[in-house]
């Protein structure tokens, strides 16, 4: 079976990265201005960002932590929602952005919307892939559908305790990427990476078995946690620490993080 459009694009980025895992930067469409927002994406990928997820803002993010909850409670009283991420990818789109974005966003903006019209919109605006934290793989067929007709990748997410036959259903619903959440909990940037998430992530991928691509996120921040993370995957996805330089240093702190981040995932060179 041919893959959807977006997900060639998305598989392709990780082809196109050979010896090292991309590297994907999430932002809050709209926060903390829809200007500064596309100001911030813009720098993201110039620093170094592979791909870019584009968070949705909701009322309810359950899987988010208090950076993304808070980025995202102060977009939606301001007004913003699932139009402000079409309109940040329309506008990347614009300044002639052409790495993969996805959409990461929870299900009820997607259902309020239509999910027909919500998914053509997406994919119109210029979005390869959708990401919906809380919708299990193979528990809406027609949304998935939906997604593949308009040419969109879609990834599933797991988490230490999901099932093997969870597990194997997410990886055969996944078109641009398998999502591993490798801790317990939500979002957040910590000090340290939760002690499991090493040999989770190659239990994961020894099942994967080369199907896709494999991807981290949660709760990494640092270039040591993506130097300690990147022999076991094949993309590392950095939201709370990226939001957190966004509030902390606008743009240019979003600049200054990924290119660290970016960084410490290059292939060093040994001098000969």
């Amino acid at each position: 079976m041919s893959l959807p459009r977006g997900a060639q694009r998305i598989r392709a980025a990780f082809d196109a990265a050979a010896d090292r895992p991309v590297l994907i930067a999430y932002l809050v469409a709209g926060h903390p201005d829809p200007e500064t927002a596309l100001d911030a994406a813009e720098a993201a990928v110039g620093a170094g960002a592979d791909l870019l997820e584009v968070g949705v803002p909701f009322s309810d993010p359950v899987a988010d932590g208090p950076v993304i909850a808070a980025a995202a409670h102060a977009a939606v009283a301001r007004g913003e929602g699932l139009g402000s991420a079409i309109d940040l990818v329309r506008g990347l789109r614009g300044r002639g952005i052409r790495q993969p974005i996805l959409a990461m966003g929870y299900l009820n903006p997607i259902v309020a919307r239509g999910p027909a019209a919500a998914v053509r919109e997406l994919a119109s605006a210029g979005v390869d892939g959708l990401i919906v934290p809380d919708l299990p793989a193979s528990e809406d067929a027609r949304l998935e559908r939906l997604v593949a007709d308009a040419g969109l990748g879609i990834a599933f997410l797991v988490a230490p305790n999901t099932t093997a036959e969870r597990v194997e259903l997410a990886i055969g619903a996944s078109t641009a990427f398998l999502y591993v959440v490798p801790l317990y909990g939500v979002t957040g940037a910590r000090d340290r990476l939760a002690e499991a998430a090493v040999p989770l992530l190659e239990r994961i991928r020894a099942t994967v078995a080369g199907r896709l691509p494999v991807v981290v996120g949660f709760g990494v921040s640092r270039p040591e946690h993506m130097r300690e993370l990147a022999p076991a995957v094949d993309g590392i996805a950095v939201g709370s620490a990226v939001v957190g330089a966004l509030d902390a240093g606008g743009p240019s702190g979003v600049r200054d993080l990924v290119a660290s981040l970016a960084g410490a995932l290059r292939p060093r060179v040994v001098a000969g």
